[in-house]
């Protein structure tokens, strides 16, 4: 086959990282195409998986910049069914110049996420592409002001112009039901749950403890992603300050990623005013294997405040073996029980203390639930998730 995948997005991700194992697993000897927009920063964070699979990848122009003023996005709201439909006309000219194609994959973030995204999926259909399949990431947003009767519209042409829907859990699933009305008679929507390396063996990036200035016997909290508020490292904090000293001050808080320099400051802020200034490290993106930077932590700490479409911090520190603690959100509970880690209710940073205290009594306790989550984890390879999108894409 000769497959085209449509990817539009604004920051790194879990969406990279899902194409970077989709890719690096892929069962047959098919082609692929990647149009992305020209700024798109998980291009590069994926170059090698790219690179080593022979994709061709294709800068399209942008939807929009992040420079765009404020005057300039009302008018594009406004405007948005004028250029949504001036974009299938884009869409479907990329297409067939870099075609034909078997299959087209709109790899979207949220609902309705990725404009140009639904737009291919019209293109594909102009085009007479057999296969066309809209795969969601997150949540669905419910319907925009002033424009509900134009999205209402979209929804129902994605569910004529797609030939599978596909969401990477149950919990994205029903936010397409619940808050857009997928009607899942007219087209089912599949669940391919995100798949995740489990390499036998492997060790941890080199040399990062030792870069951070971690002393002996001091424990490495480690939380991985975006940094945005709802991922709630705030709440970890506030956690921290409630420990006992003896507790507080042999642990560090080590962040790593990316977000606004306005979120880092302010988190920086809230830890100096805990008294806790000394106890967190914002390590910024570190270039390197996922699982392979969760093996320097001592506990994997993951407190999204509402919704997680999956949850591959979580699962990679699975694979890495090293203890998890998350809260109980979204697609999270469909591969995390109590048996696997510990799970505490979302924006309770009292709970996430308690946890927390539990672990530095007995961390013998979460090095055994690791283990039993390194084995558990494993029904979630990229293999096997590789092998589904396949199968579906071959019917």
């Amino acid at each position: 086959m000769n497959i085209a995948i449509w990817w539009e997005q604004e920051s790194w991700g879990g969406v990279d990282a899902h194409l970077a194992a989709l890719l690096g697993a892929w069962p047959g000897h098919d082609s692929f195409t990647i149009f992305h927009n020209v700024s798109n920063p998980g291009v590069q964070r994926i170059g090698a998986a790219i690179s080593a699979r022979g994709v061709r990848a294709i800068p399209v122009p942008e939807w929009r910049t992040a420079k765009t003023g404020l005057l300039r996005r009302l008018v594009d709201y406004v405007l948005l069914p004028l250029r949504f439909w001036r974009w299938i006309g884009r869409a479907q000219h990329v297409l067939a110049r870099h075609g034909p194609f078997d299959a087209v994959i709109a790899d979207n973030g949220s609902y309705p996420g990725a404009w140009t995204c639904l737009a291919a999926l019209c293109a594909a259909q102009r085009l007479g592409i057999g296969k066309r399949l809209l795969l969601v990431h997150h949540a669905a947003a419910p319907f925009s002001i002033g424009r509900g009767l134009f999205e209402r519209a979209v929804d129902r042409g994605v569910q004529n112009w797609a030939t599978d829907l596909v969401t990477v859990s149950r919990a994205t699933r029903e936010t397409l039901v619940r808050l857009r009305f997928f009607d899942t008679e007219r087209n089912p929507i599949r669940v391919i749950h995100n798949g995740i390396r489990i390499a036998a063996g492997a060790t941890a990036a080199n040399g990062l403890r030792q870069g951070w200035g971690i002393a002996d016997g001091e424990t490495v909290l480690g939380m991985m992603g975006r940094i945005e508020r709802y991922k709630g490292h705030e709440d970890v904090l506030l956690a921290m300050a409630e420990l006992p000293e003896d507790l507080r001050s042999r642990m560090r808080l080590v962040i790593v990623g990316e977000g606004p320099e306005e979120e880092k400051a302010r988190l920086r802020q809230v830890a100096e005013r805990l008294g806790l200034g000394d106890r967190i490290l914002l390590t910024g993106y570190i270039a390197a294997d996922s699982s392979a930077i969760a093996r320097n932590f001592d506990l994997l700490i993951m407190a999204t405040k509402d919704f997680e479409g999956f949850g591959l911090a979580a699962a990679e520190a699975m694979a890495a073996g090293t203890p998890v603690l998350a809260t109980a959100v979204g697609g999270v509970m469909e591969f995390l029980n109590h048996d696997v880690a510990l799970l505490v209710p979302p924006e309770s940073p009292s709970e996430i203390a308690e946890a927390l205290e539990a672990y530095m009594r007995d961390p013998q306790a979460a090095l055994d639930r690791a283990q039993q989550a390194r084995r558990h984890i494993a029904k979630f390879s990229d293999v096997v998730m590789a092998r589904r999108f396949h199968r579906l894409l071959s019917l």
